[in-house]
């Protein structure tokens, strides 16, 4: 756990991740924290054992979310669906396209490259429990209520900066909706409005995190900027670095892994051109890494693309443990068909879900010691994060989604 020192920062800097209990997106509320969640913690296609249903959804690498008695979650090349959170049916789907921007709507002749492996469809769309917002690779934002009609569409002709497509998650933070589509743009939510942009706040792969430094809410870029919501005012710039995970916060810190990992300390106040502290760095991770991480309880877990497991102490820096994971990984384990760690680090209720992008799925017990409670297997896999919503789990496999629960 933090020390007293630590800990009392808390009550000078707090730190946020959801700007409204009802908002819902990438990661939940971006953490990867769903502590009131009870799913089951064994699952299997083969025996049928806990799935309650599939539904055919199409490819895209983004996340399922679920608000009330419904799921959102987008298709290649620019779909939004809406399903039955008990039964998976597909209660409407909406084509977001070129073709559907208002009349007299500049666009480029053709959309911006993406690789198969990233799409159009890899951002995941937030909802604040009344409406839901989708971004898409090909710079089209779009806003639904929730029985699907459309409250506005626009598209943002900004050039794309990643190398291999957009991928950055809509975020809800201040009474603003932040998009990584050139720079860092927040748009109003009613009308999708531009309200300012940050273009020096460059995208990466991963999503921002939100943050409320004293009275101030802000976002923290994968590239270690951080941004007023009010007006998009740059207050500091790369406290870190990181292509494909998202920073985490808590206690008046925010982590990163690149690697390195690293932990940097926010002021007190959200001062322009303020100058954060680094507690400490982490330089001993191997490879890449994709996942995001989950901080909990004073430790930092991490799981790189090579398929091994790290724990760190949040409070120093420390490596608790590292542990080979079993499960296939880019390492080329003998025998096996090599797969990636696309999927971010989830807690759901009491357990950890770390798995790859072929189905698999391992269960771990949080803690300073590596305890693996079940491995778990879906006929495919995807790049998406498991969304846990009450006691169920869902899960993105191939063109399918799959809902997990006691049978």
């Amino acid at each position: 756990m933090l020390n007293g020192a630590r800990l009392a920062w808390a009550g000078v800097v707090l730190l946020i991740l959801a700007t409204s209990a009802r908002a819902a997106g990438w990661r939940g509320d971006g953490s990867g924290l769903y502590p009131q969640a009870a799913p089951p913690t064994q699952w299997d296609i083969d025996e049928g054992k806990n799935i309650l249903w599939k539904a055919e959804i199409g490819k895209g690498q983004s996340s399922p979310v679920a608000a009330g008695e419904r799921i959102f979650i987008t298709a290649e090349p620019a779909l939004l669906l809406a399903l039955d959170l008990k039964t998976g049916k597909c209660l409407w789907q909406k084509e977001n396209g070129y073709a559907s921007l208002p009349p007299g709507t500049q666009v480029p002749a053709r959309p911006p490259p993406a690789v198969p492996g990233c799409g159009y469809a890899t951002p995941t769309p937030v909802t604040d429990g009344k409406f839901v917002y989708a971004s898409f690779g090909t710079g089209v934002v779009a806003c639904y209520d929730l029985e699907g009609n459309r409250r506005w569409i626009r598209h943002l002709d900004l050039p794309q900066v990643s190398e291999f497509g957009r991928a950055a998650s809509p975020i809800l933070a201040g009474g603003k909706l932040l998009v990584s589509i050139g720079g860092l743009e927040a748009l109003d939510p009613a009308t999708g409005d531009l309200v300012w942009q940050a273009p020096e706040a460059k995208p990466t792969f991963a999503t921002p995190a939100v943050a409320r430094i004293g009275d101030v809410d802000v976002a923290i870029t994968p590239n270690g900027d951080c941004v007023r919501v009010s007006d998009g005012k740059l207050l500091a710039r790369k406290l870190f670095a990181s292509t494909y995970t998202t920073p985490v916060v808590g206690a008046g810190v925010v982590y990163c892994v690149g690697p390195p990992a690293v932990a940097v300390k926010l002021p007190a106040k959200a001062a322009d051109g303020f100058q954060p502290e680094k507690l400490w760095q982490f330089g001993d991770l191997e490879g890449e890494f994709f996942a995001s991480p989950v901080l909990l309880e004073g430790l930092l877990y991490c799981a790189g693309n090579d398929g091994t497991f790290y724990v760190l102490d949040a409070a120093t820096g420390k490596l608790v443990y590292k542990k080979e994971l079993p499960l296939r990984s880019a390492g080329g384990k003998p025998g096996t068909e090599p797969a990636n760690l696309y999927p971010s680090l989830t807690l759901a209720g009491k357990h950890l879900l770390v798995g790859n992008d072929e189905g698999e799925t391992l269960v771990l017990a949080p803690g300073r010691e590596y305890k693996e409670v079940a491995r778990c297997i879906l006929d495919k896999g995807s790049g998406a994060s498991p969304a846990p919503d009450g006691k169920v789990l869902l899960l993105r496999a191939g063109k399918r989604l799959y809902c997990i629960g006691e049978k």
